[in-house]
């Protein structure tokens, strides 16, 4: 049991699984961040009688039975399963109706009298157990006190700095997760260690750049799945703070794919379901899915609810699903800022692609390189030539990919006014002085650097009037 394969986070989701479902209001996380002697959860929901609490604790579970609305479990073992997957001593303290209720699995007692046999806790033992100052202060509620912290500590050196980490990992985690819970009116509040937990939307879905698709159902065995299509934003469109989320910035490629919802609550974050590749131009596509508990049958929903596998009556729409948002997010990548299809717009760089693959060279009739080589000697202008072909083949490709994937911001310091009328000197000086600054200006928006320059008609005004100031 203590190896199903729990993660910390997934292990105090777990349980956070069980405090909604209690309707609770308030869920306080806290874990001794010193010595890691002992974790916390407690949360303000309506608590349990003596004998659900001892059915609570059972070392078995239940399945297809009828559940609430706000139920987020489904085996039944959660509790047990998740909390002693991080420790060997479980207890749980319960108020309801007036009544405070400790049990405890303890392995090394259950190890040293050799019986199956759960320990029940007086006043007096309840008393010295971290944070039970919150369950006599309220008038109903549960408390989950994990100890001996043997596989969440794992050896670690340094406790109170791994603890540290581990609980910032986890505010994340539960903001994703719990996204849903943790806005809008009469919100949950939850906190790590006294820190409110924020949520966090995988959609960007108040971002006015995200593109959304209308919302599909499909039908399983009578039930609706509802499949949502998200494209996110370019980088370049995101905020500080949102450059600085994990699954934003440098690992944004890793989290593209499906996010699968149950109740509310996300099961699974990214990944295609083996259906299609994980690739740079699609790392913007995002696809929610909401399944209804009745088919988790269907989707192979494990104990941990962090894995499920969709039906394969389901696999094909979501293949085709796939191919629709994907040439999305390829658009945002292949055509961003550039009108390719507008043949007389002059770029700086030109595509030559042949059979062997692609590369880039500078455009040599772009007029600024004219203008260059029209003002050379005629034995310098093969010089110029090998110079610019130089450039071409040595473009640090790779080392642009590898930054591009992390998301890192391209820098591009602007031209200052004063760079800008250097080279519209040059165009001037080498043939364009005859062209009126209402025709030049037209020209230059179709021209890289130009079409950047938010005050070029000014400037063009101004350089052409000094060669009509200069002439006798």
């Amino acid at each position: 049991m203590r190896s199903v394969g729990y993660s910390f986070n997934a292990a105090i989701a777990d349980i956070v699984d069980n405090s909604i479902a209690a309707d609770a209001t308030r869920i306080d996380i806290s874990a001794d961040a010193v010595d890691g002697e002992w974790v916390c959860i407690y949360d303000d929901g309506t608590g349990m009688r003596p004998p659900q609490a001892r059915n609570a604790l059972k070392l078995a579970g239940t399945r297809n039975v009828e559940r609430g609305a706000r139920d987020l479990g489904r085996f039944g073992l959660g509790l047990k399963t998740a909390s002693l997957s991080q420790g060997r001593r479980l207890t749980v303290i319960t108020k309801r109706d007036g009544v405070t209720t400790g049990l405890q699995w303890d392995l090394d007692f259950v190890l040293e009298t050799g019986s199956w046999a759960i320990r029940v806790l007086d006043a007096e033992d309840i008393a010295v157990l971290p944070r039970s100052e919150l369950i006599e202060g309220g008038e109903h509620g549960t408390l989950v006190i994990w100890e001996s912290l043997d596989y969440l500590l794992a050896g670690a050196h340094d406790k109170s700095s791994w603890m540290s980490n581990r609980l910032s990992e986890l505010r994340d985690h539960l903001g994703l997760v719990f996204q849903r819970f943790l806005e809008g009116r009469g919100a949950l509040r939850l906190s790590v260690n006294g820190i409110l937990v924020a949520p966090i939307d995988p959609f960007l879905e108040g971002n006015p750049r995200t593109q959304v698709a209308p919302i599909e159902k499909v039908s399983i065995d009578g039930h609706a799945v509802a499949v949502e299509a998200f494209t996110l934003p370019h980088s370049s469109y995101l905020n500080a703070k949102e450059r600085k989320r994990e699954d934003l910035g440098t690992r944004m490629r890793e989290h593209q794919g499906f996010y699968v919802y149950r109740n509310r609550r996300l099961i699974s974050a990214g990944g295609w379901f083996g259906l299609s590749k994980q690739d740079e131009l699609s790392k913007q596509t995002r696809v929610r899915v909401e399944i209804p508990p009745e088919l988790d049958h269907h989707w192979q929903l494990d104990i941990k609810k962090s894995r499920v596998e969709p039906p394969q009556a389901f696999r094909s729409r979501l293949r085709q699903i796939i191919d629709q948002v994907k040439a999305k997010s390829t658009r945002i990548h292949s055509f961003r800022g550039r009108q390719t299809t507008t043949s007389d717009f002059a770029f700086l760089w030109t595509l030559v692609e042949d059979r062997h693959g692609f590369r880039y060279q500078v455009n040599t009739d772009h007029p600024s390189v004219q203008a260059i080589r029209d003002s050379l000697p005629a034995d310098q202008v093969s010089s110029l030539e090998s110079l610019l072909a130089d450039l071409a083949g040595g473009i640090p490709a790779t080392d642009i990919y590898a930054r591009m994937a992390e998301n890192q911001q391209r820098v591009v310091p602007p031209l200052g006014d004063d760079q800008i009328r250097l080279r519209l000197r040059a165009l001037r000086d080498n043939g364009a002085a005859t062209t009126d600054g209402d025709t030049m200006s037209a020209a230059l928006v179709k021209i890289e650097p130009f079409n950047a320059v938010p005050n070029l008609r000014d400037l063009v005004d101004e350089v052409w009037k000094e060669s009509d100031d200069a002439q006798p």
